[in-house]
């Protein structure tokens, strides 16, 4: 398992949890890291980061239940990564769910997800 470390968030429900049981910033999951974006209006999500050369294109979100809820699944090695959603392949945005960000050197800011190493599991005594 990964593990993957990001910052704190206040107490309060953020506003960017949209979508009903959606899943905020990225996650560990089996495979790597799952990145999720909630918008309804979106017709394409791409994520670009320094882990695919900062690509518009290289790294598309699905909508399987055609909900509004984008998500992807990227292996990723140990390290920290910075990226962007790309919305509509016009509008770079940080990921909303994740409050770990840098300023990206135009003004805005880069999200950041930090992933560990892998977890040897503990075998039973």
């Amino acid at each position: 398992m990964l593990a993957v470390a990001l910052g704190a968030c206040g107490g309060a429900v953020p506003a960017w949890k949209t979508a009903e049981g959606a899943d905020s910033g990225p996650q560990a999951v089996a495979g790597g890291i799952k990145f999720t974006y909630s918008d309804t209006k979106a017709s394409k999500v791409t994520i670009a980061g320094d882990f695919n050369d900062w690509s518009s294109n290289a790294d598309p979100l699905f909508d399987r239940e055609e909900k509004g809820l984008w998500t992807l699944v990227i292996p990723l090695p140990p390290g920290s990564y910075q990226y962007k959603f790309v919305i509509d392949g016009e509008k770079w945005i940080p990921d909303p769910g994740n409050p770990k960000r840098v300023k990206d050197g135009f003004d805005g800011f880069n999200s950041v997800v930090d992933v560990g190493p892998a977890k040897a599991q503990e075998k039973p005594e």
